[in-house]
């Protein structure tokens, strides 16, 4: 073979190895390419997918915005404790109020779907036009009027003249002004030297022994007697049952109140808040342990006071309103009319303000 043959065929072995190298790293570079990108469009729409799935979940489970004042103990501590709105199917998103004030806002203007307030806030909402209504009974009254344990103070007689400790704007104070006219024939406001303070101040107040007396409702009343010495001198639940216009053993204290547009709109999920609300009380009621945990942690209780809110606060089990307990809270309504809370006569206020009642 020439030497011009030899260097030809050498060529074209070279061509063809070349060839075969760049063919080979084409179609490799390419399969990797489209292996990276199948890889990550399925990483993407399984994201997507995810994300969309939890939409649709929240979506179908169905969110309830409930709004409670700050420091005020109820079963929605238990609901969230052990996450009964999701065991239930849906979700609940608590928002916390530090006056009523705020609290009777947000339920009015529609920021919140419930309120849990005291029953008389729900007649002051419908009196002055917001169309709340109540959906459960919570629990009743445990307000007391505690003394300073060392003076020896035994009787409401005994209070005349004395410093008593109270907050002027709630539901709680007008009650006292009716309890106190009606069963004792006392007029608080000319008998009582009054201090008027929110219950962080009266607690501060008895505990430097600034006034004799506080009229305040849990977990206050149980840290006043746990740790600052205090004795309950009489308990609402007692004076309830001196009030000749009473209905039952003792008067509701707080409800779950919510927009009547709103129920009307959600009846689902009303009826799931409802059952979640009730199996939150029966745990509250039945488990000892588990309150007494909820009231030291989210209320800075000691385990001495915890164990003694406990025993004096007592949750609603049942479900449902029936009769007996809308004509509880009516009397209620009456008593903080007598109180000067409200004007309207609880007749004119009840028309359409309970949530399937005694049905």
């Amino acid at each position: 073979m020439s030497r011009a043959a030899l260097f030809l065929v050498t060529a074209l072995v070279i061509l063809t190895i070349i060839g075969v190298i760049i063919y080979y790293g084409y179609t490799h570079a390419g399969e990797e390419s489209v292996t990276s990108t199948a890889v990550n469009t399925t990483s993407t729409s399984t994201a997507t997918y995810v994300a969309i799935t939890s939409t649709n979940t929240q979506q179908a489970q169905g969110v309830v915005k409930i709004g409670t004042l700050r420091g005020g103990v109820s079963s929605l501590d238990v609901i969230l404790a052990k996450h009964l709105d999701s065991m239930n199917g849906f979700k609940i998103k608590p928002l916390f109020f530090t006056t009523t004030l705020d609290l009777a806002n947000a339920i009015a203007h529609g920021d919140i779907d419930v309120a849990i307030i005291p029953a008389e806030f729900v007649a002051k909402l419908r009196e002055h036009g917001s169309d709340v209504i109540i959906i459960a009974v919570d629990f009743y009254q445990n307000q007391a009027i505690i003394v300073q344990g060392k003076e020896n103070i035994g009787s409401i007689e005994q209070l005349r003249g004395k410093k008593v400790a109270v907050f002027k704007p709630t539901g709680t104070y007008a009650m006292f002004r009716a309890y106190m006219g009606a069963v004792y024939g006392i007029d608080p406001e000319k008998d009582f030297v009054l201090v008027n303070a929110p219950p962080p101040q009266i607690v501060q107040a008895f505990a430097r022994g600034d006034v004799d007396a506080a009229v305040i409702w849990e977990p206050f009343v149980s840290k006043l007697v746990a740790d600052y010495g205090g004795k309950i001198l009489v308990t609402y639940q007692e004076l309830w049952s001196k009030w000749s216009s009473h209905v039952g053993v003792n008067g509701v204290m707080i409800v779950y109140a919510a927009r009547a547009k709103w129920a009307q709109e959600h009846p689902g999920l009303v009826e799931k808040l409802l059952t979640a609300r009730s199996t939150a009380a029966k745990l509250w009621d039945d488990n000892e342990t588990l309150a007494e945990k909820i009231l030291e942690k989210n209320y800075g209780l000691s385990p001495e006071a915890a164990k003694l809110c406990w025993k004096r606060l007592r949750m609603e089990t049942a479900k449902t309103l029936d009769e007996q307990l809308v004509r509880n809270i009516l009397a209620v309504w009456e008593l903080a009319r007598e109180g000067g809370y409200i004007s309207s006569s609880p007749e004119s206020l009840a028309k359409d303000a309970f949530w399937q009642a005694g049905q």
